[in-house]
C-alpha cells in the first residue's frame, strides 16, 4: 500500500513508496529522493498490452489522442511491481521501479545522463592512444576507445595495417560509412591537379571537413598508409574549448556566429556541394552541438548589411583563438595511425611537408557521430527499452 506524501513534509523526506497526486502530476519517493511524473506523461509511456507492440516494445498508443484532462482515478505503489495506476480513459498501467529510475526527467536525472565531455586545457596533450588488435578484437577495447572519442573528441588507434581501404574495412567494425558527394574513401596526398587544398605540401589551418552540407560528417577516420616525409605534423584544436573561451569573454561574438548564416562549397569537376549555415548550433539547453569552421571553403557573405562587420568581428576574434595554439595538440603520426576526430567538436589540420622528402599518404572516410555511440550502447547493453511493466502483467 501506498502512504501519502505531504508538501508538508518534503523537508524529511518519507519512505519509498509515498506517493501525493497532484491536479496536473504525482510524486513519488524512490531511493530516498522525491520524483515528480507529469499524468500526461505517464499515459503516453505505458506498457499495456493495448498501448505497446509486444515483439518490438514500439507504441501503438497514439499520443494526440490522450485526453487533455488525463489523471488517475486510483493510484497505489507496490513495492515490487512499483507504481500501479487506472487511469480516467479507463486504461491500467504499471511503472516499475527501474523503469522510473531510468526515465526519470527530473533535473539532476538529466544531468547525470548528459555525455562526459572534457574540453582541453590551453597546453592540450596529444590524443589517446588506443593497439588496433584491440580495438577490433575486444568488447573492452573498442569500448574504451569509442569512451575516449565520446569524451575527449578525439583518438588514436595504432597498428593498423597500411593496406589500401583497410580505413574502409575499420569502419564497418564500428558501423557505417558515411557517403558524401566526393570518393568514399579518399586519397590524401601531394598532387598538383587535385580539388582540394589536402592536395597541396602547404600548411592546413585546423578546420572541419564538409560545412558544404547542411548536415557534415560528424565523424572522420583518417588513415595514415606511410608518412615519411620532413614536416607535416598534426594539428588537432578543440573547437568547443575555443567556443568556451569566446563565449565567456565575447558572449556578443558568440552569438553573432549563431545567428548569421556563412556559405561553404567544395566541388570538383563533376560534384559539387554548398551549404549556408551560422558556424555554431545549439542544442536545446544552450550547449554547442556542431561547429562549422573552414577558412578555405568559406564563400561570399551574403547577410543584412548592418550584420557584415559585427560577424567579421566576431570571425576574426574565433579565428585568433583557434590560431593562438591554446587547446591544440601537435604530434607526427606514424605508420599505420589512424586518427579520429568528431569532426562536429575537433578541428583537424596539417604542418607544411616537403613532398620530395619522402612518401606520405593518408586515406579517409567520414562515418556518424551517432553510429559511434549506438554501437557503444550495444557493447554495453544499454540501447534496448526497459518495459515498464514485466511480461507477467503484460
Amino acid at each position: 500500500m501506498s502512504q501519502t506524501l505531504g508538501h508538508a513534509s518534503l523537508e524529511t523526506t518519507p519512505p519509498d513508496g509515498s506517493l501525493e497526486l497532484d491536479e496536473r502530476s504525482l510524486a513519488v519517493v524512490l531511493d530516498g529522493r522525491v520524483r515528480r511524473f507529469h499524468y500526461v506523461w505517464l499515459r503516453d509511456n505505458s506498457w499495456a498490452p493495448e498501448d505497446r507492440v509486444r515483439q518490438s516494445g514500439e507504441r501503438k498508443l497514439f499520443t494526440a489522442s490522450i485526453p487533455p484532462g488525463i489523471a488517475p482515478t486510483a493510484a497505489s505503489w507496490d513495492s515490487e511491481r512499483g507504481l500501479e495506476v487506472l487511469w480516467n480513459d479507463g486504461q491500467p498501467a504499471t511503472y516499475s521501479p527501474a523503469w522510473l529510475r531510468r526515465y526519470d526527467y527530473s533535473p539532476a536525472a538529466r544531468a547525470a545522463r548528459r555525455p562526459t565531455v572534457a574540453l582541453w586545457p590551453e597546453n592540450a596533450d596529444e590524443p589517446p592512444r588506443f593497439p588496433h588488435t584491440e580495438v577490433v578484437g575486444s568488447t573492452e577495447g573498442q569500448l574504451a576507445y569509442l569512451d575516449a572519442v565520446r569524451e575527449t573528441g578525439a583518438a588514436v588507434v595504432t597498428g593498423v595495417p597500411s593496406e589500401h581501404h583497410e580505413v574502409e574495412r575499420f569502419a564497418r567494425t564500428l558501423g557505417h560509412v558515411r557517403e558524401v558527394a566526393f570518393e568514399r574513401v579518399h586519397n590524401v596526398r601531394h598532387d598538383p591537379a587535385g580539388y582540394n587544398v589536402a592536395h597541396t605540401p602547404g600548411e592546413l589551418k585546423p578546420h572541419t571537413d564538409m560545412p558544404s552540407y547542411d548536415w557534415p560528417p560528424s565523424i572522420q577516420l583518417l588513415h595514415f598508409l606511410t608518412n615519411q616525409a620532413t614536416g607535416g605534423e598534426s594539428t588537432l584544436v578543440d573547437g568547443w574549448a575555443a567556443l568556451a573561451e569566446l563565449r565567456r569573454d565575447a558572449p556578443g561574438h558568440f552569438d553573432t556566429l549563431t545567428r548569421v548564416p556563412v556559405p561553404f562549397q567544395l566541388f570538383s569537376a563533376d560534384e559539387d556541394t554548398w551549404a549556408e549555415n551560422p558556424m555554431i548550433q545549439l542544442g536545446a539547453e544552450g550547449e554547442v552541438r556542431l561547429f562549422r569552421f573552414s577558412n578555405q571553403l568559406a564563400q561570399p557573405l551574403s547577410a543584412p548589411y548592418e550584420q557584415v562587420e559585427a560577424f567579421y568581428d566576431a570571425y576574426r576574434h574565433l579565428g585568433q583563438i583557434i590560431d593562438s595554439g591554446r587547446y591544440r595538440a601537435t604530434f607526427t603520426a606514424a605508420d599505420g595511425d589512424l586518427l579520429t576526430v568528431h569532426a562536429h567538436r575537433v578541428l583537424h589540420g596539417r604542418l607544411p611537408y616537403d613532398p620530395a622528402s619522402g612518401a606520405r599518404h593518408l586515406q579517409d572516410v567520414y562515418m556518424e557521430f551517432d553510429d559511434l555511440m549506438a554501437r557503444r550502447r550495444v557493447l554495453r547493453g544499454e540501447h534496448e527499452p526497459l518495459p515498464a511493466q514485466s511480461q507477467e502483467d503484460a
